[in-house]
């Protein structure tokens, strides 16, 4: 990891700071800084800084959609996790969320998610102008700036349906640009993950998978094929990451978000001396007397078969004001200089139930089985009892909600993309609850700099 920490204090830093440090995406204007920046692709070295620090970015705090709030706040509106005091994350968890917390929604999701992307079109637009970088660098760099892009927008367009589409560093444009039809924007996503692809290195190029190679961009790929019900696509990509051989699933449930877990596909390590990750800074208490964070729900707590090893291994309990409560606990280190867990984006058994619920959705019963039992035999349960193709996808929502807990929005994201939204947290939040409820609002502050943007119902 050694030199990817030294990358703090490079260059990019001097060129592309202002990239990052912008209030709002669409309020940049060109700056000697940045015209200066096209220096910055005369060189592998400086190149190839200007893409890990978007990287640097996207794990430098806590308090960044990429940082662990994915995990949080899309938490709190499913069925997963509560908040221990009563503030104003309690509007997610009631799903009513008021302006008082659109300032929360612009600073920790839309601006960053932005911000991530004018960085990634400044790097493809300066990596296709140059003219001196070694061909492989200057391929796979612009591999890396088109997955960086469609990560985000994979995330912006599941928490808040369309959405500005930008693809240019071009400021005028931006700064009117409005919302594109959520197809477009998985149009997008599609084609830069399938560049990507064939643009990125077979192999890690650096330790600890912090940088994607091709089997990221495949996974991503792949669940980006599943959300859009392409499920044969999805059957393709998701089989040509397991089939890869270059990831395996952790038979130890404690080992699968260790550093150098041979399930991580991709990984980001935290921009703190002293923080593996910022879930587990959060979550896990300072001391016995420390007000508790994000607590997971009966709801969450109820649905584990018994025997299962992932409510043994991935949970941890303590006693705070005579009360048992439980929090998640797949990340296991709150505070040490020796850096053990890494943030895992994408990791293999995503790749064995996207395969099993396309299966499934196809009338494999038997393949999507196979897959579905993979994952239920390493956390110690039986193979599935479900036969048929509707009893069947319910048993995969049921183990995607059981083994993507408290990660990265995967149950929000589920309920919604299934069309079962309503129907489960209707009857769990009764009437606080309304379909609107199922897309986050746009941020009043984004509206108000850009009279193009409207307002998603229900706001």
């Amino acid at each position: 990891m050694k030199s990817f920490n030294i990358l703090r204090i490079t260059l990019v830093v001097v060129f592309l700071q202002p990239l990052y440090s912008c209030k709002k995406f669409v309020d940049i204007p060109p700056t000697p800084t940045q015209i200066m920046s096209s220096k910055v692709f005369e060189d592998d070295g400086t190149a190839t800084k200007a893409i890990t620090g978007i990287y640097i970015q996207m794990i430098s705090t806590g308090n960044l959609f990429s940082s662990g709030n994915t995990t949080f706040y899309s938490g709190l509106s499913a069925d997963e996790l509560y908040y221990y005091t009563n503030d104003t994350k309690q509007e997610f968890l009631k799903n009513e969320i008021s302006p008082t917390t659109h300032g929360l929604i612009s600073t920790v999701f839309w601006s960053p998610a932005y911000k991530y992307i004018y960085a990634a079109n400044a790097c493809i637009e300066g990596l296709a102008n140059s003219v001196s970088l070694t061909p492989t660098v200057k391929q796979n760099l612009t591999g890396e700036a088109k997955f960086i892009r469609a990560y985000c927008y994979f995330y912006l367009v599941n928490l808040f349906g369309d959405v500005p589409l930008i693809t240019t560093t071009d400021y005028e444009l931006n700064s009117l640009m409005p919302r594109s039809a959520k197809v477009s924007v998985y149009n997008q996503i599609i084609s830069d993950l399938i560049d990507a692809q064939s643009l990125l290195n077979v192999s890690n190029i650096s330790n600890g998978k912090i940088r994607p190679n091709k089997s990221a961009a495949g996974a991503l790929l792949a669940r980006t094929y599943l959300y859009r019900q392409e499920w044969a696509n999805a059957i393709t990509q998701s089989s040509s990451v397991i089939s890869s051989g270059m990831y395996s699933l952790q038979s130890n449930l404690n080992s699968v978000f260790l550093n150098g877990s041979s399930e991580t596909i991709f990984q980001l390590q935290a921009g703190s001396s002293n923080i593996n990750t910022f879930e587990g800074s959060t979550i896990i208490p300072a001391s016995a007397s420390a007000t508790p964070t994000f607590l997971l729900s009966n709801t969450l707590l109820n649905s584990f078969e018994s025997g299962d090893l992932r409510k043994t291994n991935w949970i941890q309990s303590r006693v705070f004001a005579g009360q048992t409560i439980f929090y998640p606990f797949k990340y296991k280190i709150r505070s040490n200089a020796t850096i053990t867990e890494n943030y895992v984006y994408l990791r293999l058994a995503e790749q064995y139930l996207i395969r099993s619920e396309a299966r499934a959705q196809q009338n494999d019963i038997s393949g999507a089985q196979a897959d579905l039992n993979i994952i239920r035999n390493r956390a110690g349960l039986p193979n599935t009892s479900a036969s048929d193709k509707v009893s069947l996808l319910l048993a995969i929502e049921h183990e995607r909600q059981i083994e993507f807990f408290s990660e990265w929005g995967h149950r929000w994201f589920d309920l919604k993309r299934t069309g079962r939204a309503s129907a489960i947290l209707s009857a769990l939040k009764g009437s606080t609850w309304q379909d609107t409820d199922m897309l986050w609002p746009i941020p009043n502050s984004q509206i108000n700099l850009n009279r193009y943007l409207s307002q998603n119902p229900g706001y």
